[in-house]
């Protein structure tokens, strides 16, 4: 390994590109000579998963070929297998997922024979035709050194590293849940078997692009975007400098023109930033076929595998902002067509009990919401904002937990616009929110993340609907209890909704009538305890609370003057950007149901 260090960065870039010239000439046993002639010189060996490979070949195994590998592997010793998974074709060497069975399969003969040391009457592969072999843990140890540099790169080897090196593996920390089981072997066994089995079935195997080629994609596609866009300031710069030269000549310019050019260009990249209009082939989706099948489509689980694909395309991919664009533009999910509901959000609409399109929906919805542009995709919608507000409110609607929060968070997203958030309070959510908040202050056990996630996004969707006046004037009848609720929630739970129920105290100081409700159930007390309490764990938090504590002792709003507007800027929130700002959209707590692997 030491060997190894000598070679500088410079120096195996020069192999890398070596081999990936090889490969792009379809020059594949001469690439496999090279990688085995690195080997015996301990030289940094070119990655498989780096190169750009081109090769899009078929690869040829029969059916029998496979049974007898996976035969092999079950019943042969290792020098057999290994000898036979080495003879494979080089076409099949060049898949990534070759390259780390390579690497996990001396793992796992070196746990059987770690085995067959504790229990010698254990009938394991590595059998007695092994004997005048090397050892499957001296195999992986010259399989490190000649190797080794290939996989160290890579996080998910790397535990790996010191198990041929450590005297009892299987009394180690780091290694002993490796021999508990039999699970880790059994999961190798079955990875090989469906590598095998996948190229033995398919007609072909096209290699997968890695996550550099992919990002090598995307900068070039941004590059050509960059050059379309500043081609027109390129001339614009070339008529500024030829008018410049003209006015040093002493030659009359006319700055009408001038101006008049300058004016379009601006416009014409205003156009481009509303309209942001993608290339369909980038996704190489079929949308009118995509439309069709959530529309019409007569199965479920094509519909789950879809929305989960375009929500994955949100969270997990590098393209998230030109999917939201897809999405707006083709309005994938009918939304703002006549007669919506009668299309994919109709589900949310069933009254029959939970169903898995649903969640499904509501995670979509989340994760659009998190997008300043999919805010505005949604709210154009003429009713899916009632849809949700009606659904919500009413006692008989049949959603699951994670359904009703998802909706939720949609709905505290959506709330960060004026607009939306006054059609909110006419469709009377502001009024049922606080019923629920008070229910919920009501709730005497633990907490499980459900709940918190209700909670949360509850007073994050009351705090901003309390900007508007109307919504402060409409829980008038229920200040007491409000209040009440909101002290409950600072002196029992975590500080970290601190900053929503300060944003809720602000906006509702801004009526009398409300201030003084307020200091009559002892909210001015209950306040300083909180900022007495958390003044050196959280700063920030406890400095929005000093503010609105000297609101009650001053009795005076420094927005009394501007209390009759419902248009006023966001306290604690900003509609701008197109980050997502709900890290709890996660696929952690995903539906369940076996026939989604995208």
């Amino acid at each position: 390994m030491d060997r190894l260090k000598k070679y500088s960065t410079s120096e195996a870039k020069t192999l890398q590109y070596i081999y990936e010239f090889l490969l792009s000439n379809n020059m594949t046993k001469t690439s496999a000579c090279f990688i085995e002639e690195c080997h015996k010189l301990n030289m940094p060996s070119p990655s498989v998963k780096s190169t750009k490979t081109c090769n899009n070949n078929p690869v040829h195994l029969s059916k029998d070929r496979a049974a007898t590998i996976i035969q092999s592997f079950k019943s042969a010793s290792r020098s057999t297998f290994m000898k036979t998974w080495g003879d494979l074709p080089d076409e099949i060497k060049q898949i990534d997922e070759y390259r780390k069975l390579t690497f996990y399969l001396h793992v796992y003969y070196t746990i059987l024979e770690c085995k067959k040391r504790v229990n010698k009457s254990e009938n394991c592969s590595d059998d007695k035709s092994d004997e005048n072999n090397e050892s499957s843990m001296g195999a992986f140890r010259t399989f490190l050194l000649q190797r080794g540099a290939e996989f160290s790169t890579e996080n998910e080897f790397l535990p790996y590293f010191a198990l041929p090196y450590v005297f009892e593996p299987m009394q180690h920390p780091s290694f002993k849940n490796l021999f508990k089981e039999n699970r880790w072997c059994d999961s190798l066994n079955k990875r090989l078997e469906d590598f095998i089995l996948d190229i033995a079935i398919s007609t072909s195997v096209t290699l997968v692009p890695s996550k550099d080629a992919g990002k090598r994609k995307l900068t070039k596609k941004k590059f050509k975007t960059l050059y379309k866009e500043y081609k027109p300031l390129n001339a614009l710069a070339a008529e500024l400098l030829n008018a410049l030269e003209n006015s040093i000549r002493g030659q009359s310019i006319n700055l009408e023109i001038i101006l008049k050019n300058c004016n379009a260009v601006v416009e014409n990249n205003d156009d481009n930033e509303q309209n942001l209009e993608i290339v369909d082939d980038q996704f190489d989706l079929s949308i009118f076929k995509i439309k069709l099948e959530l529309r019409d489509g007569n199965s479920t689980k094509n519909k789950l595998l879809i929305l989960q694909a375009l929500r994955w395309r949100l969270t997990k991919s590098e393209n998230r902002t030109d999917t939201v664009v897809m999405i707006k533009k083709y309005d994938l999910l009918d939304l703002c067509k006549p007669k919506a509901e009668q299309g994919l959000m109709k589900w949310l609409m069933m009254t029959n009990g939970p169903h898995p399109l649903q969640q499904m929906i509501s995670r979509l919805l989340n994760a659009l919401a998190s997008f300043n542009r999919g805010r505005k995709y949604l709210a154009d919608s003429p009713f899916l904002l009632r849809l949700i507000i009606t659904q919500l409110i009413s006692s008989q609607h049949f959603w699951d937990t994670i359904t009703s929060n998802m909706l939720l968070g949609t709905l505290q997203k959506l709330s960060m616009g004026s607009r939306v958030r006054k059609r909110m309070i006419g469709n009377g959510l502001t009024t049922w929110l606080a019923d629920q908040l008070v229910r919920k202050s009501e709730f005497t056990g633990d907490r499980n993340k459900y709940e918190m996630y209700d909670l949360e996004y509850s007073l994050g969707l009351f705090m901003n609907l309390c900007q508007c006046q109307t919504a402060v004037r409409a829980c008038g009848s229920r200040a007491r209890n409000l209040f009440k609720s909101l002290g409950v929630f600072m002196t029992t739970l975590d500080v970290d909704i601190m900053p929503c129920i300060s944003g809720i105290l602000y906006n509702m100081f801004k009526s009398q009538e409300m201030m003084v409700v307020a200091k009559e159930e002892g909210m001015t007390g209950i306040i300083e305890k909180t900022i007495e309490s958390n003044i050196n764990a959280y700063p920030s938090a406890v400095e929005r609370l000093v503010d609105v504590r000297n609101m009650l002792l001053q009795n005076e709003h420094p927005a009394f003057d501007q209390s009759s507007s419902d248009d006023e800027y966001d306290y604690f929130n900003d509609d701008s950007g197109d980050d997502e700002d709900d890290s709890s959209n996660s696929d952690e707590d995903d539906v369940h149901i076996n026939f989604i692997h995208l």
